[in-house]
C-alpha cells in the first residue's frame, strides 16, 4: 500500500494541472456522479433491493456483534474499492472523449 501512496503523491506533485483546478474537477465530478447516481437510484425496482436488505438484516441478527463488525467493515471495503474503480473509469472516459473531440477537430480543420 506505500508503493501506491508513493506512486500518486510522485504523479500529484509533477502535474501541470494547478491543484485548485483539480479540487474543482474532484467535486465537479463528485457532484455529477451523486447527481446521476440519485436519479438512477429512483429509477431502479425497489421490491429488489428492499428483499436484499431484509436478507441481509435477517443474517445479522444471527451474528454476535463481532462478526456483524467484520462483515459490516468487508462490505464497506468493497464498496470503497468499488467506487475508485468507477471514479477511475469515469475519468478515463472524460479523458477519452476529450482526446476524441480533439481528434475530430484536427480532421475537420485538415479537411476543411
Amino acid at each position: 500500500m506505500v508503493r501506491l501512496h508513493k506512486k500518486k503523491d510522485k504523479q500529484e506533485s509533477t502535474s501541470t494541472i494547478p491543484e485548485e483546478v483539480q479540487e474543482f474537477v474532484n467535486l465537479t465530478i463528485t457532484e455529477h456522479m451523486g447527481k446521476a447516481y440519485s436519479e438512477w437510484k429512483l429509477n431502479q425496482d425497489k421490491e429488489e433491493v428492499s428483499e436484499i436488505d431484509k436478507k441481509y438484516q435477517e443474517l445479522l441478527e444471527t451474528l454476535s456483534p463481532e462478526q456483524e463488525e467484520v462483515i459490516t467493515e468487508y462490505c464497506n471495503a468493497i464498496f470503497s474499492s468499488g467506487a475508485e474503480t468507477e471514479e477511475f473509469f469515469y475519468r478515463l472516459g472524460l479523458k477519452d472523449g476529450l482526446n476524441l473531440k480533439n481528434a475530430v477537430k484536427s480532421v475537420l480543420e485538415m479537411i476543411s
